[in-house]
C-alpha cells in the first residue's frame, strides 16, 4: 500500500466518486476532497497532501486560481490537471504554474491512475534526491567546523610554542575559546594560592571595568562548582552568574588542569544577549 495522501479538487459529485473509488482509494492511498477552489486551497494548505487532481472549472476559484494561489503561497505540492479543454495554451499556462501532469476529461481510471503514479513517483525521487543533497550539506559543514577547530587547535599550539609571553599565549587560548564556542565573550580564570578565589588571568571582550575587578569565590559560586567536581558546567538563563552583580544569559566553564596540582582555574565563554 503506498499510503500517500490526495486531495481532490473538483465540483463534480461524479468525478469525485470514480476517483475516489476507482483510483485513489483501490490503490492504497488515502482520499481527501473540496468541492471547490477555495475550498481546496484551504484543505491544501492545512493537510498538505502529497499530490492535488485539480478540475479547472469550478466556482469561487478556477483551478488556474487555485494553482497560482499555490505558488504565491509557497505551497509545492504536485498537482494533476484534470480539465474538459484540449487546449495547448491552457496546458501550457498550467505547466508555468507548476502543474506536473494535464489529464483532459473524459479519462479512464487508467489513464488517471498513470497519471498518479507518475507524478508520485518523480515526487519521490525529488524528495530522496533533496535528502541527499542536504545530508551533503550538513556533512560538508560538520568538515568545515571540524577544520576550523583544528586550525584553532594548531594556532594555539603553534603560539605556545613560539610566544615566550605567558599573557601572550593565555590571551590566545580564550580567543581561540570564544571562537569555537561561537561566544561574546570569553575568561581564564586561576585560583589564588593564598586565599582560593579565582582572579581574571586572561580575557577576551570582557568590560575593562569589569574585568579589573573581577574575582569570584570558589565556596559560592558557579565556577566553584567547576573547581570542586572538576567537570564542565553549562547554565543558561536566571541562573547563568558569573560574580555577584554580573549576570549573563547563558555561560560554559571547563576546568583547567595540571599535572599533580589537580584543576588549577577555569575557562569561561559567555553570552550576554
Amino acid at each position: 500500500m503506498a499510503h500517500e495522501r490526495i486531495l481532490v479538487v473538483d465540483d463534480s459529485a461524479e468525478a469525485q466518486q470514480l476517483l475516489k473509488d476507482l483510483v485513489v482509494e483501490p490503490n492504497g492511498y488515502e482520499y481527501l476532497m473540496a468541492e471547490d477552489g477555495a475550498a481546496g486551497l484551504q484543505v491544501a494548505a492545512q493537510e498538505q497532501p502529497d499530490l492535488i487532481i485539480l478540475d479547472m472549472q469550478m466556482p469561487k476559484m478556477s483551478g488556474m486560481e487555485v494553482l497560482e494561489a499555490l505558488q504565491q503561497q509557497g505551497i509545492a505540492i504536485p498537482v494533476i490537471v484534470a480539465s474538459i479543454l484540449d487546449s495547448a495554451e491552457v496546458a501550457a499556462q498550467a505547466f508555468r504554474l507548476g502543474a506536473r501532469d494535464y489529464v483532459i476529461k473524459p479519462f479512464t481510471p487508467q489513464e488517471m491512475l498513470d497519471a498518479v503514479q507518475r507524478t508520485l513517483t518523480d515526487s519521490r525521487q525529488h524528495l530522496e534526491q533533496s535528502h541527499v543533497t542536504q545530508q551533503l550539506v550538513d556533512a560538508n559543514r560538520r568538515l568545515q567546523r571540524q577544520l576550523q577547530e583544528l586550525n584553532a587547535i594548531y594556532t594555539i599550539g603553534r603560539s605556545v610554542t613560539s610566544l615566550l609571553d605567558l599573557d601572550q599565549v593565555l590571551n590566545r587560548v580564550v580567543e581561540a575559546a570564544v571562537y569555537l564556542a561561537k561566544a561574546e565573550e570569553g575568561m581564564l580564570l586561576l585560583k589564588d594560592e593564598k586565599n582560593g578565589d579565582l582572579y581574571l588571568r586572561a580575557a577576551k571582550d570582557v568590560d575593562e571595568k569589569v574585568a579589573r575587578n573581577l574575582r569570584v569565590r570558589v565556596d559560592d559560586s558557579i565556577a566553584g562548582r567547576t573547581i570542586e567536581t572538576g567537570r564542565p558546567v553549562h547554565v543558561t538563563g536566571e541562573d547563568a552568574k558569573v560574580a555577584t552583580g554580573y549576570l549573563v544569559q547563558s555561560l560554559l566553564y571547563l576546568p583547567l588542569r595540571v599535572p599533580d596540582r589537580g584543576v588549577t582555574g577555569i575557562l569561561g565563554v559567555t553570552n550576554r544577549e
